[in-house]
């Protein structure tokens, strides 16, 4: 058996010396044979919803069923989420604010107002009663004692007078002294301590029921109808449709189409300012809306005019020319539209993509130090870096204007991920051309 296996390695180092190095050869040999073959994109997220929309009829791929489908689900679920945060903060905040007002503002008043009259109303009766009960047995009690021993004649009718005389006078002046004197001060106290503690509880507990009720029912409503407007309109400021010039639609019709180079789900990248690449089929003499949202942001990332092209042909947009960085592991949206009617947003000649910022390991850096610079854009569309492996690739065409291999390949780099028309313009302008 071992000399099996023995004569078995024998020919193939004789025989097949390429193959065998290949097969105990890193990762860099299997780069620079699909380089030959062609590259490969291998998608990272091939289990995902297809995000990208293509402007256009492109029903023999998907259709408008798929676009609409696309943007009613995005705007609803965007809607409903943006709605019943905003709806549970701001009921919250409200129903807090409100709660303790009116709970301190009722807590005081009833409590000063109750206070009061409970003060008075039982300061008087006991002063009265206690004044008169005391007032009485004291003054008979002493006239008496003071009657016998000063006198009878003086002790009796004194006695009895200076008694309940004495006894009325101070059991009412007394009675109303205090009476008031403690009702205030214990109104007061009750009132203040009565009306914090109750506008605090009542407070929370009223912020906290009337927020998550008005959260959800604003949420609801709120997801509804923002869903179904953002959905149209596609979250564009009104600001940046009012500077559009008009195009006589007469004169200048609207491209066939409008797309993305993009993979069909969310495409990764692993700069911070990517450059994105898209498709016309025609010369637009208008404005183009470019717009990037960020995952879970209300406001847009990027809102941008910029010009349409005058010819057919692939373009670029480069993130560094406005200034911004993606941020690692974040969603992002972009879009290109060409408005036909500000009033009417859902007549948008729309197309859009998503991409994401991952960034890479040590590994995959210390693979691609060890490759050509012509042999990059194979390695990114096998470890699923589509933006960049498209860059690259467009960039060797450009520079390598003789080499349709390149071109080829970006052709059938396109097919992977079904983007045929751009394929059929690649090989209408460059393979097709005699030299």
């Amino acid at each position: 058996m071992q000399s099996i296996i023995l004569y078995s390695v024998i020919i193939s180092l004789t025989f097949f010396p390429d193959s065998y190095a290949a097969s105990r050869n890193n990762n860099t040999s299997s780069v620079i044979e699909m380089k030959n073959q062609g590259p490969v994109y291998s998608s990272p997220n091939e289990n995902t919803v297809i995000r990208r929309r293509e402007g256009g009829d492109t029903s023999q791929n998907r259709g408008m069923t798929r676009g609409m489908t696309r943007g009613m689900t995005r705007g609803m679920t965007r809607g409903m989420t943006r709605g019943m945060t905003r709806g549970m903060t701001r009921g919250m905040t409200r129903g807090m604010t409100r709660g303790m007002t009116r709970g301190m503002t009722r807590g005081m008043t009833r409590g000063m107002t109750r206070g009061m009259t409970r003060g008075m109303t039982r300061g008087m009766t006991r002063g009265m009663t206690r004044g008169l009960s005391r007032g009485l047995s004291r003054g008979l009690s002493r006239g008496l004692s003071r009657g016998l021993s000063r006198g009878l004649s003086r002790g009796l009718s004194r006695g009895l007078s200076r008694g309940l005389s004495r006894g009325l006078s101070r059991g009412l002046s007394r009675g109303l002294s205090r009476g008031l004197s403690r009702g205030l001060s214990r109104g007061l106290s009750r009132g203040l301590s009565r009306g914090l503690s109750r506008g605090q509880t009542r407070g929370l507990s009223r912020g906290q029921t009337r927020g998550l009720s008005r959260g959800q029912t604003r949420g609801l409503s709120r997801g509804q109808t923002r869903g179904y407007s953002r959905g149209q309109t596609r979250g564009y400021s009104r600001g940046i449709i009012e500077s559009l010039p008009e195009v006589d639609l007469s004169k200048n019709p609207v491209p066939d189409f409008m797309m993305p180079l993009a993979c069909e789900r969310t495409g990764f990248t692993f700069d911070s300012q990517p450059v994105l690449k898209w498709y016309i089929s025609s010369g637009w003499p208008g404005k183009i809306v470019f717009t990037i949202l960020e995952e879970r942001n209300v406001e847009p990332f990027l809102e941008t005019l910029i010009d349409g092209p005058k010819t057919e042909g692939i373009y670029d947009i480069d993130l560094k020319d406005y200034n911004i960085s993606l941020k690692p592991d974040i969603e992002y949206e972009w879009f290109l539209a060409i408005v036909l009617d500000p009033d009417e947003r859902s007549g948008d000649f729309l197309a859009s993509a998503t991409l994401q910022l991952v960034p890479p390991s040590e590994v995959f850096f210390q693979q691609l130090n060890q490759m050509s610079n012509n042999h990059l854009y194979v390695y990114y569309a096998q470890e699923g870096y589509w933006y960049n492996a498209i860059h690259h690739l467009s960039q060797l065409i450009d520079s390598h204007p003789d080499q349709r291999m390149y071109v080829t390949h970006r052709v059938q780099l396109l097919k992977q991920v079904h983007l045929q028309q751009v394929a059929a313009y690649d090989e209408k302008t460059t393979i097709n051309k005699p030299l």
